[in-house]
């Protein structure tokens, strides 16, 4: 309930502390995690954690879907998604219980919405549970990094602009949060195991910029619990 207060109090400014988190760079790395993804006539996806429905105008893009919903648990967030793309179709909802039938949905995307749930086990398996058959779930995140710039980033760079950030944006708490969310999340590696455990396979792990952020793709196997 505090997370989403949290992200309901900053759905204003939501996309901006995006931008000061990806040093810019989350628009065009969006626009490279849809790229990736094939591009299904009639395709329905869920933008699952979906805030303002950035990652579903995206694939828009790249794609034309027949339905694109946007499932968030922070209904502000919705009305701002809803106010970007009139087709969207907002649904408030727990990535831990989503109110979608078995087998319905072809992709589901999540940007920067994973380390925000409390139990990621549950979350893969009703991901699992609502794909179709050769359905695909890719995952745009701010992981956990060994690499050297990503650590000096946001070990070092990002705590400290925690306080002009939050004299500009006025929720100092709410950057400090996503900051330390980061830092306290896991790899993508230990990612994509938890992943295979719920029944997924693994396509790719493709880090950006150096390891800013990494795109995670997994698909659910035609013939189910074949993994690769």
């Amino acid at each position: 309930m505090q997370i989403r207060d949290m992200f309901n109090n900053i759905h204003k400014r939501y996309d901006t502390l995006n931008h000061l988190m990806s040093a810019g760079r989350d628009i065009a790395w969006r626009r490279t995690c849809c790229k990736k993804l094939p591009k299904k006539e009639n395709a329905i996806v869920l933008d699952l954690c979906g805030g303002t429905g950035d990652f579903s105008i995206a694939y828009k893009k790249v794609a034309n879907p027949k339905l694109s919903i946007v499932g968030d648990f922070a209904d502000k967030m919705l009305q701002v998604a809803s106010q970007k793309d009139l087709s969207l179709i907002p649904i408030q909802m727990d990535a831990t219980n989503i109110p979608l039938n078995d087998n319905s949905v072809d992709i589901i995307l999540n940007g920067f919405g994973m380390r925000n749930i409390s139990n990621l086990d549950l979350a893969f398996s009703e991901a699992f549970r609502v794909l179709k058959a050769g359905g695909y779930f890719a995952t745009l995140e701010f992981f956990k990094s060994e690499k050297i710039i990503p650590k000096l980033f946001y070990q070092k760079i990002a705590p400290l602009i925690i306080p002009f950030a939050g004299m500009i944006l006025s929720k100092r708490n709410a950057y400090r949060y996503l900051v330390f969310s980061i830092m306290n999340f896991i790899s993508p590696q230990e990612y994509a195991a938890k992943a295979r455990a719920a029944g997924f396979a693994l396509r790719s792990i493709n880090a950006l910029d150096g390891g800013l952020a990494y795109i995670v793709l997994v698909e659910k196997n035609e013939i189910l619990g074949e993994q690769s």
